[in-house]
């Protein structure tokens, strides 16, 4: 795979030099846009069905109209039309359902402890007098304050669950969603999406409570409605839905590699069907509430004995409060700014614009000043857990034809999914920017 993508690079490499292009990758708008309002881009693609995602897709990017992205156009409908005293109103009666009488558990909420997952449950058990169970779909590689928040987030008065993968499968097959789709969450957040109801299902709790919908941000790839339910729909598969896991066919992996179906089970979500039969229902906080992403850290503060913020501020961003818990996430928010020239600090400064927390030229500057930083604080790690021993493991030959796994490799891999459309060589043959954001 990757003889062949280097093979493609080599072909289209004068598209680099000209002073612009028009060839595209991924079906990326050959146009670059940035959102009047909170300076999305664009080129960012909206929320994919992991589970379906091939070596071959096309992406479907968020949708602008005046110039104006959907994010932004939501967030503008949801002040002038929600009345949040009666969706609050709403959300307690529908709790009042399920609520134990008992005191046995009632309600799952997944996540890792961070800001986010810590003010769900905390509120709901605290504020609303629910019986939390929490889970948590163990990260790649834990950092040292993910793994306190955690441990801060059980002792706050919570059981939690923490799923590990059997790291041998789990570490190839983040090596090969990298290679194939330089997508190192990818397999991450197929098992974060399908194991809480899973979970659920196998405690026979009917109820789980996410955080954050994340079609407030982009308007999904199948049109569901933006109700309640929603988020059951995405965490689920169809019955027709052909699986890929990595972007590679479900049973051909299975097959190819001597993988029991059951070591690859924990990233294949149920089906609609299965979840409809438990009475599962999976709605999120954030549909109900404001939904404010500091306010959540400045809530898990105050309400926390011992919750961290990292030491250091985030390669790629500004931040120190979010996503804390995976040395992976560098890697990961790196690989979407040279796929689709939207980075870390990008993300999160037109969020921190659409919360009203730093203004439009605030963001602007943070964005110019800190998108695309190398992610270089935990490489040789990460190097190292990527690199795979074919004496360990003979069979993955058939997939990765680099078995070792080092930044020189990692700096080539990426060249090859740069869209020229968004990249040009300068003089001393550096990749730069078509598009900068001013």
């Amino acid at each position: 795979m990757f003889k062949s993508k280097l093979s493609k690079f080599q072909k289209n490499f004068l598209e680099y030099k000209k002073d612009n292009s028009d060839m595209t990758y991924y079906n990326l708008p050959k146009d670059v846009v940035f959102c009047k309002t909170c300076l999305m881009s664009n080129q960012k693609p909206v929320q994919t069905i992991e589970h379906m995602s091939q070596v071959s897709d096309q992406k479907t990017t968020l949708e602008f109209i005046d110039g104006v992205c959907h994010a932004c156009r939501f967030k503008k409908s949801k002040s002038e039309e929600i009345d949040w005293k009666q969706r609050e109103y709403e959300f307690r009666k529908l709790l009042s359902k399920y609520r134990s009488r008992n005191g046995s558990f009632d309600i799952v909420v997944p996540g890792s402890g961070g800001k986010d997952s810590f003010k769900v449950a905390h509120e709901l058990k605290y504020n609303y007098g629910m019986n939390p169970i929490t889970c948590t779909f163990a990260p790649n590689i834990y950092t040292s304050v993910g793994y306190d928040n955690l441990i801060n987030w059980i002792n706050a008065g919570f059981s939690n669950y923490n799923y590990t993968l059997n790291g041998k499968i789990h570490r190839f097959i983040t090596r090969l969603a990298i290679d194939n789709l330089l997508h190192p969450f990818q397999p991450w957040i197929m098992g974060q999406k399908a194991f809480p109801n899973k979970f659920a299902r196998m405690l026979k709790i009917p109820l789980v409570i996410y955080g954050e919908n994340p079609m407030e941000y982009d308007q999904g790839q199948r049109n569901y409605k933006y109700n309640e339910d929603v988020i059951l729909e995405l965490h689920s598969r169809k019955p027709d839905d052909q699986l890929f896991i990595a972007g590679v066919n479900y049973k051909e992996l299975s097959e190819n590699l001597g993988i029991h179906k059951s070591e690859l089970d924990a990233y294949i979500p149920l089906s609609i069907d299965e979840l409809k039969e438990n009475n599962t229902k999976c709605i999120t906080y954030s549909y109900y509430h404001k939904w404010h992403p500091q306010g959540n850290y400045y809530y898990t503060r105050d309400n926390s004995e011992k919750f961290k913020l990292s030491a250091e501020r985030t390669p790629g961003t500004y931040q120190k409060h979010a996503s804390l818990d995976d040395k992976l996430d560098d890697l990961h928010y790196f690989t979407a700014f040279i796929k689709f020239g939207v980075g870390r600090a990008h993300y999160d400064a037109s969020q921190e614009i659409r919360s009203g927390d730093i203004t439009l030229e605030e963001g602007r500057e943070l964005i110019k000043k800190f998108s695309g930083e190398y992610p270089k604080r935990f490489m040789k790690e990460i190097s190292e857990w990527l690199s795979i021993d074919p004496r360990k493991f003979p069979e993955s030959s058939k997939f990765i034809e680099e078995p070792f796994f080092s930044e020189e490799y990692f700096t080539k891999l990426c060249d090859t999914f740069r869209s020229p459309h968004i990249w040009k060589l300068n003089e001393k043959n550096e990749f730069i920017m078509r598009n900068i954001l001013n």
